[in-house]
């Protein structure tokens, strides 16, 4: 037997630093009945299935072993957590109102970012094969590049969108402005990843809320504006690499 097999023969089941890559969903379906402000305050983003990549690490608190044994726990802290969907529904609620593709404008673009740490407790089932279970939580920002207008200013009228206009008494508001366009917020990811030596599915439930500006108006009634913490979750499923 050759160096290298030995040392693969010897590795721990309980492997470290990972890659995951994969899809994700965000959010709920639309409902027709709800206005555009009604559906994203209440977490309905329109959005088609998106893309996640993920980076991290697990630190475990046992010292990691070639001999078999049946858990070991630790941290998990995901470095970085890459998410994109596009939020391309929004044309059918349009048509559903009367409307058309051009009640609908800006990228359709929902992205965040988040870093995400908490406890993971692994199994080693039979030999390398081995089950993750975390918790963690997720700092996060996100962006939304979307706006919606149909019939503005008549009493049938829908509008919104992300950008806001700040205080009433803020005059150097800039609504277009990168950091005025970006949310915060803090959120809860529960995962489960399988893997056999460092090949694995992993899929994970993030949910929290993020602080949004945004502007509205519905039915030809005033506009509103302002900030507001809107929900938002995902659902991951992803290939796991595990180094």
């Amino acid at each position: 037997m050759s160096f290298n097999s030995r040392l693969s023969a010897q590795r721990s089941a309980f492997r470290t630093g990972y890659l995951r890559i994969g899809i994700n969903t965000l959010g709920d379906d639309l409902n027709f009945n709800l206005t555009p402000k009604q559906n994203i305050f209440d977490g309905r983003y329109g959005a088609g299935t998106g893309y996640v990549f993920e980076a991290g690490r697990l630190f475990y608190f046992k010292k990691r072993s070639a001999e078999p044994t049946l858990i070991n726990f630790g941290l998990d802290w995901t470095y970085f957590s890459l998410n994109y969907n596009k939020m391309d529904k929004w044309n059918e609620y349009a048509r559903s109102m009367g409307g058309s593709e051009e009640n609908v404008s800006g990228t359709k673009t929902a992205a965040a970012i988040s870093t995400k740490l908490g406890p993971v407790i692994s199994l080693n089932i039979i030999e390398k094969l081995v089950l993750d279970a975390r918790f963690q939580v997720a700092p996060l920002f996100r962006f939304f590049d979307f706006n919606y207008e149909q019939n503005y200013g008549q009493s049938n009228g829908q509008y919104f969108t992300f950008i806001g206009t700040g205080a009433a008494n803020d005059e150097d508001f800039d609504g277009e402005s990168v950091k005025n366009r970006i949310s915060f917020g803090v959120a809860t990811s529960f995962g489960i990843t399988i893997r056999r030596k460092a090949f694995g599915l992993a899929i994970d439930y993030i949910s929290g809320k993020v602080n949004n500006y945004y502007e509205a108006s519905e039915g030809g009634l005033s506009t509103t504006s302002g900030k507001e913490k809107i929900p938002a979750h995902n659902l991951q499923l992803k290939l796991s690499l595990t180094l």
